[in-house]
């Protein structure tokens, strides 16, 4: 990019990979960047526990497989949300602990001090990464910081999964009409898709996912959603698994778009009674401070 927009980016992701598929030239560029995991990457329903010998084994290596990607960036670091008790959230369900979910992303805001936030756009395809993006929103707005967004795959009119490119439209239009919200595409170095390409390979059970994005591609924007951009939904239904599942052949089960703008507006609703949310968030910035 022609001038860096931040120097020390927090980059909030929903699961491990995103980071690598999404951001990988930031991070190398940024060494100072934190990667926060929202989620524990590991989706119930689907026999994981019966390959891996369980759902607890699957996540640990999943962990393990994004502490080795990250190895590859010097000075990386990263973190997972976790719950009131310490638990990560689930694959899937962080939608349904919003308040926890912010609640620890600004405890570990508050002792990293980033001068912006780095999260998924609003893209009606996967559950996580739309929560991701309606919580980075409105993070960015309760601690004054510049907030950015990358896309990482939408559905079309025809049902083709489109991937690392913005949905236009809707939503977006927009976006093309405020000064200075273009999409910047970086070019990455043949030094920079080298390590890249090392980070994807690291992600040995995602294998077949990983496999089908470019690592040339990283894409950014500054975002334009609005608490009203997430009333309105960009899909009719998720792919989503209930915990647990009765039959391993029901795992394709569909939770309506309602169901998590329901989830959003209650959010909202509990962002309102917290009188001391956004002043504290800023007290402890001033505190803190941003580096220079």
């Amino acid at each position: 990019m022609a001038s860096e927009p931040f120097r020390r980016p927090l980059i909030f992701v929903a699961h491990p990979d995103d980071e690598t598929l999404a951001c990988s030239g930031l991070l190398q560029r940024f060494p100072g960047s934190l990667v926060v995991f929202a989620t524990d990457g590991t989706p119930a329903g689907y026999g994981l526990e019966r390959k891996y010998g369980s759902l607890q084994a699957y996540t640990r290596l999943r962990f393990q497989e994004a502490a080795r990607a990250l190895s590859h960036v010097p000075n990386s670091t990263f973190k997972w949300l976790t719950g009131t008790d310490g638990s990560y959230f689930a694959d899937m369900h962080v939608y349904e602990e919003l308040p926890a979910a912010a609640t620890s992303l600004r405890a570990i805001a508050q002792a990293f001090a980033p001068d912006a936030i780095v999260s998924h756009t609003y893209e009606g395809a996967h559950i996580d990464h739309d929560a991701c993006s309606f919580i980075a929103m409105h993070f960015a707005t309760a601690l004054s910081l510049k907030h950015f967004e990358f896309p990482m795959y939408w559905l079309d009119q025809s049902g083709k999964v489109v991937l690392q490119r913005f949905r236009d439209g809707g939503l977006r239009v927009a976006a093309r009409a405020l000064e200075g919200t273009g999409v910047m595409k970086w070019q990455l170095s043949e030094a920079e898709i080298e390590c890249k390409e090392k980070m994807m390979a690291e992600y040995r059970t995602q294998r077949g996912t990983v496999s089908t994005f470019d690592p040339r591609i990283e894409r950014f924007r500054p975002a334009t959603s609005t608490s009203s951009s997430f009333s309105v939904p960009l899909c009719r239904d998720y792919l989503y698994q209930n915990r647990p599942p009765r039959f391993y052949h029901t795992r394709r089960h569909r939770l309506s778009a309602k169901a998590l703008l329901k989830k959003f507006a209650e959010f909202e609703d509990w962002r309102q009674q917290q009188d001391d949310w956004r002043q504290e968030l800023h007290v402890q910035n001033r505190h803190v401070g941003h580096p220079q």
